[in-house]
């Protein structure tokens, strides 16, 4: 409707000059009079009431069109976004991501709102302005053309140059964009590190890297527009010495020529908007194949044509030969690990930094894929779950909590929306959480700022594990999540979460060894390889490395505590 409406404007403009050539012949003819110059007025003011009624439906259209391609290309890109896996955002910025999916995308919908337009005015009103000038003479129009090849080998030249100019300029401002938002989101360490003048300088050069990549863009564009109107007067002045020849001379009516120039003048919008057409199109080419290299880049692997139908329910956990190495990285995180974790134990992950005890927590919920044969769950190859169906059955507590802009409530049943007032309540308590949200102003109601900056290392983390206590899941990860708390704190904790490790399987990762005397049983983890399992007393009694770590850990306290009472 809108193309057809946009053809139907360019016609009734294609129409007006033709009336002003009847009017004109009238004149000069002496046969003009009051009625007949009435009727041309009527049949003008009729052509023009028709191309405003017309060009606003093309507008509603056509403009309308392109917002919808905006809203669905944005919605195609974030829901993409969602099924990358971690290491695609380990690599990526969100600086960068948060360009593609605002400027990228609104170059796209500009390419095709008014780019189509252009696109549809260069081909058909020019075409057609075209033709009636031939209609008229065709020796004056081969004479008024003869500038516009020039147009034509300038628009081509300079595309390819706007095209690589217009992905520097993209480039230019995912970069400042990303210092923006890593400024806003540390603000806090560089306040802390009274680095305000220094941050502000680095954001006054991206600025300025942005302007200058802006800039050459323009030296390019900006040259179109110029050109192209000086071709067009040229062709004008060609048609007043050679058309005003044959005018004289009778070869063509008073009432042609001045239609003749009136098609030029119509003609000149479609040699603009050929400029406009080529700088719309490229930058619309150019950002979509930064947004199309994103969905490219393949989704999580997810189900398998032997996928399992029944769901995971006993927490079953065993690893055979485990290896993985981080994209990017030359050394494994994990090297050969061999393993059993049988249903409903509390077992714990513990060794130095480095380990490999959040690697292996990561890979059971499949947040890293690992080779096909390496990892069971419930007895079956892991690859064989559905990847929503592993991941529900999974209540995974990351070492680094993330907190919604949202309120406690909303942060808590975040992984389970239907969870009511009492289990809310029930969760936050067993997370020895619960007085300390009762203190806050409007309670469960209160408002978190950006990334739960209102609340200390601490309560970030009890807050993500009450979200994680709301999940009946068989299977329980708690990865480094009370690294913030001291060890009273955290031993209180885990004496509440008593009742919530039964019959469910539990896996506390932790730098801590006085937390694994409890545990049904121990690995430990050193340079990616399990050195030693057993109980926490078995392993003492071994007197090995895990036997070593526990004693000057004791060391490191009674050291820290007669410091604190002295």
């Amino acid at each position: 409707m809108g193309i057809g409406s946009l053809l139907l404007v360019d016609f009734l403009q294609l129409l007006i000059p033709r009336v002003i050539k009847l009017a004109v012949d009238d004149l000069t003819r002496y046969q003009a009079t009051s009625s007949r110059l009435l009727a041309y007025a009527g049949m003008v003011l009729a052509l023009a009431l028709g191309i405003v009624v017309f060009r606003f439906v093309w507008r509603r259209c056509l403009f309308g069109h392109s917002r919808q391609v905006e809203e669905a290309l944005r919605n195609r890109l974030f829901a993409h976004l969602q099924t990358l896996p971690f290491s695609y955002f380990d690599r990526a910025n969100t600086g960068d991501l948060m360009a593609h999916a605002t400027n990228d995308i609104q170059a796209v919908q500009l390419a095709t709102g008014m780019g189509l337009v252009a696109l549809t005015d260069t081909a058909v009103l020019g075409t057609a302005a075209i033709g009636f000038m031939l209609y008229i003479n065709p020796t004056l129009t081969l004479i008024a053309l003869l500038p516009m090849p020039f147009i034509a080998l300038f628009a081509r030249t300079i595309s390819k140059i706007f095209y690589e100019r217009f992905r520097e300029v993209q480039a230019s401002f995912s970069r400042l964009t990303e210092r923006a938002r890593e400024n806003l989101a540390g603000i806090r360490a560089i306040k802390a590190y009274t680095q305000e003048e220094a941050e502000a300088s680095r954001f006054d050069q991206a600025g300025r890297e942005y302007i200058a990549e802006n800039l050459g863009m323009v030296k390019i564009s900006g040259l179109f527009s110029p050109m192209s109107l000086l071709f067009t007067n040229l062709s004008m002045a060609l048609v007043l010495v050679v058309g005003g020849k044959l005018t004289i001379l009778n070869t063509i009516s008073t009432g042609d020529f001045v239609a003749f120039n009136s098609y030029l003048i119509i003609l000149s919008w479609p040699m603009m908007a050929l400029g406009w057409m080529i700088n719309l199109f490229q930058r619309g080419s150019a950002s979509l194949g930064r947004i199309k290299t994103i969905l490219d880049t393949p989704a999580e692997m997810d189900d398998r044509p032997e996928v399992i139908k029944q769901p995971l329910t006993r927490g079953d956990v065993e690893g055979r030969g485990i290896s993985f190495t981080y994209p990017g990285a030359n050394l494994p995180a994990l090297n050969d690990v061999h393993l059993r974790i049988k249903p409903g134990q509390v077992v714990g992950i513990v060794g130095r930094t480095g380990a490999g005890k959040t690697t292996f927590c990561q890979l059971l919920p499949r947040l890293y894929d690992i080779p096909y044969g390496k990892l069971f769950l419930d007895g079956e190859e892991i690859h064989r779950w559905p990847l929503k169906e592993l991941r529900r059955a999974i209540a995974f507590v990351s070492q680094d909590p993330f907190i919604f802009a949202d309120t406690v409530r909303a942060n808590i049943s975040f992984g389970n929306p239907s969870a009511g007032p009492e289990e809310i309540t029930k969760a936050a308590e067993a997370a020895h959480l619960l007085d300390e949200i009762l203190a806050l102003p409007q309670q469960f109601d209160t408002l978190l700022g950006e990334r739960g900056v209102t609340l200390s290392g601490g309560q970030k983390q009890r807050l993500t594990l009450a979200r994680a206590l709301l999940l009946p899941t068989p299977l329980l990860v708690l990865d480094d999540c009370f690294s913030s708390v001291d060890v009273e704190t955290e031993l209180a904790i885990l004496s509440n979460l008593s009742r919530h490790f039964e019959n469910r399987t539990t896996i506390i990762a932790s730098h801590r060894l006085e937390v694994m005397r409890s545990a049904d049983l121990v690995f430990l983890f050193d340079q990616g390889r399990l050195q030693e399992q057993g109980n926490h007393d078995e392993l003492m009694a071994r007197n090995g490395l895990y036997a070593a770590l526990y004693r000057r850990q004791k060391l490191e306290e009674e050291l820290y505590e007669e410091a604190r009472i002295g």
